[in-house]
């Protein structure tokens, strides 16, 4: 039987993930609890330390005269005063698509004086050997040094099932497979790691259970790296219970201070890694999270003085490395509107961003009201840990929601009728992202907010509509969650509060019973997915949701069958997307969507032929992007004016944003074009940051 190979695996996420949902209203077996513990020690433990990484910059670039390459699951090893990288290495497929992983025959081999470069390529470490017990593919080297030799573990397969293969060399140039062939078999045993932890060495690799078809990180140990025990169970991953998903990929296991890390991707889509601690090096779970950085196929290394992160992947460059922090404090949580953008109670567009020096809040604002004629970027004062998120009184007065640096405080700022505003104040604290924010039906806003590491998600409203007094936080509006939460408000004036369960396992919801009233306790609305979820209402007054597929291979979307009523099924909406897709209603009220490929480079665009209809085929929204050296770093943020037509805002790598208009309502679009030259934070919004 012919293994599953890395492309069926994220093939089968996408026609699994989402597709299978509970009924609407049916109670979810496993509701959001109350609280949830940081980690699976005892209290007497100090806690952990939590893991974030600063900006990524491209360091080595794979391709070839004439030929674009990419550089996969990839290991990092210091011999003497160089660094040497091994990878899968393949041909770069068209933007928005997958390449073939069956095509990825060969390993990389670069070496540099430092792991930022210069890099300097070697010919191909190995290339595959069909005469070597059936290797068909080589995947996810892992280099190691022991007694003067050094160890190079890899998948490999073919007719004969997954392998795990073994190569030595004693000069990083000439590798030799071991006579005995595979170390051992599997059903789909891939991307080894191996690392010393007491008197033995440990394999994590990845496979899947017998049983149910969980995806695992799996292990084995050894006293001399040839000869393996039977495997156990490190972890099993949830979302493949219910779901069906196989998306558990490049396991890493780092130790600090007596806890033990797991490194582990793809989660929060195909760019992302998510860490979880444990005390214990043979058992982890989702109650351990301690971070994420935003790379595919992380690798986690140290030069003895400083921590890096490298990260590669089938959308990007080559080779990546951004600084790896420990810190106290969890990382937190980016608004997925990044710039964020509203009407202001004089009806001028106005946007929110941070500033790439010093990450303080901008403001910019429409001259006049439905024009293409902007004030210049001011400073708009107050803490800027976050992009901050806004919400809208019935007067239209706008409300800004923001984040003190490392998460230690919400703060609120007010605009008054006149279009001034009232000084930042306190609003809570300390919180894991900047709220999601809706206005119920008699006019209050409120705001869902999300403790730091996730723990707890907690609820507060304004005490009368456009008050500046508000009501207590109720801190047990849900338990723990793998995202910051989403609202929007119903037809009838009910608000639905959506939410990522930990470890992407399922999407959740709970709505008011009553417009302004109590609230249904919580319920699963949907099986695995890759991140937070996005919602927004048409013209019919049905809510729709987006959410992206694990490994961010598909997106989707839900709709309400009558507006304020049940659920229609999960559809397919767009293909490889890096976040869950934006929804903007026009002034016709069609929504429109949008979704950015992994890579940044390709921007599809769909929308309703009519309000709450069917959606047109799918169109490419951005061509030029990535012709200039930039790309786009996040999915864009997008607002309707006082006219109706929709201004979509977009921040580059560069963290230049442009901007694209509609000509007239729901109309056509003129081209893009800059949006200032002052440079934004590029943030990688719905991610964690430092």
């Amino acid at each position: 039987m012919r293994p599953l190979s890395r492309r069926n695996l994220l093939r089968a996420a996408g026609a699994g993930a989402l597709a299978l949902p509970l009924p609407a209203r049916a109670a979810a077996p496993s509701a959001i609890p109350a609280s949830a513990s940081a980690t699976p020690a005892s209290a007497a433990d100090p806690p952990h330390q939590w893991l974030a990484a600063g900006p990524f910059t491209h360091v080595h670039d794979p391709s070839l005269p004439g030929r674009r390459r990419y550089l996969n699951d990839h290991t990092l090893v210091r011999a003497g005063d160089r660094w040497h990288l091994f990878g899968i290495v393949g041909d770069s497929a068209p933007p928005g698509q997958a390449p073939d992983s069956s095509a990825e025959t060969a390993f990389l081999h670069a070496s540099a004086p430092s792991p930022y470069g210069p890099w300097t390529g070697h010919p191909d470490a190995l290339t595959v050997d069909p005469a070597y017990h059936g290797e068909e593919h080589l995947w996810a080297p892992h280099v190691i040094e022991a007694d003067g030799t050094y160890w190079m573990f890899y998948a490999a397969g073919g007719r004969s099932g997954a392998a795990i293969n073994l190569a030595t060399s004693t000069d990083l140039f000439t590798w030799t497979r071991v006579p005995s062939g595979p170390l051992f078999r599997g059903i789909a045993a891939r991307d080894p790691m191996v690392v010393r932890i007491g008197a033995e060495w440990v394999m994590y690799y990845t496979e899947l259970s017998a049983a149910d078809g969980r995806h695992l990180v799996a292990y084995r140990r050894s006293t001399d790296l040839r000869h393996w025990s039977a495997p156990g169970t490190a972890f099993a991953d949830e979302s493949t219970a219910s779901s069906g998903v196989s998306v558990t990929e490049s396991p890493f296991v780092v130790e600090r201070d007596g806890w033990y890390h797991l490194f582990l991707g793809p989660r929060g889509g195909y760019d992302g890694t998510d860490v979880l601690a444990s005390r214990d090096p043979f058992r982890f779970g989702l109650d351990g999270y301690a971070g994420h950085v935003p790379g595919h196929a992380v690798e986690p290394f140290t030069d003895g003085q400083q921590w890096y992160a490298s990260a590669a992947g089938w959308f990007k460059h080559g080779l990546y490395v951004a600084p790896l922090r420990w810190q106290d404090t969890p990382p937190t949580w980016q608004s997925p509107d990044n710039p964020a953008a509203a009407l202001d109670v004089q009806g001028r567009l106005t946007l929110f961003a941070l500033d790439a020096g010093d990450r303080s809040m901008l403001r910019r604002v429409q001259l006049d009201a439905g024009t293409d004629t902007w004030s210049e970027w001011e400073q708009f004062g107050g803490p800027a840990g976050a992009v901050p998120t806004l919400g809208r009184d019935t007067d239209g007065r706008l409300e800004v929601f923001s984040l003190a640096p490392g998460g230690a405080r919400l703060h609120h700022r007010v605009q008054r009728p006149d279009g001034t505003w009232y000084d930042w104040e306190e609003f809570g604290g300390p919180a894991g992202a900047a709220p999601a924010v809706a206005r119920d039906a008699l006019g209050r806003i409120e705001v869902f907010a999300l403790s730091p590491g996730g723990t707890v998600v907690a609820r507060r409203r304004q005490s009368s509509p456009g008050a500046l007094t508000w009501d207590p936080w109720d801190p047990g509006f849900g338990g723990a969650a793998g995202a910051p939460p989403v609202v929007a408000a119903n037809a009838d004036g009910r608000l639905e509060v959506f939410v990522l369960a930990p470890g992407g396992t399922a999407l959740l919801h709970r709505w008011q019973t009553t417009p302004g009233g109590s609230w249904s306790s919580w319920n699963r609305f949907g099986t695995a997915a890759g991140a937070a979820p996005r919602v927004g209402r048409d013209g019919s007054g049905r809510l729709t949701v987006t959410a992206i597929a694990p490994s961010g291979v598909a997106a989707f979307q839900r709709r309400q069958s009558v507006p304020s009523g049940g659920w229609d099924d999960w559809q397919p909406l767009l293909g490889w997307s890096t976040a869950a897709p934006l929804l903007v209603p026009g002034e016709d009220g069609r929504l429109e969507a949008f979704a950015l490929a992994p890579g940044g480079d390709r921007l599809a665009h769909r929308w309703q032929t009519a309000p709450g209809g069917g959606w047109a085929p799918a169109d490419v929204f951005g061509e030029d992007f990535g012709e200039d050296g930039t790309e786009l770093a996040a999915t864009p943020s997008a607002a309707a004016d006082a006219t109706g037509r929709i201004h979509v805002f977009a921040v580059m790598t560069d963290g230049r944003i442009r901007t694209r208009v509609q000509e007239r309502p729901g109309g056509g679009w003129l081209p893009w074009t800059a949006f200032g030259d002052r440079a934004m934070a590029p943030l990688r919004s719905g991610s964690p940051s430092p």
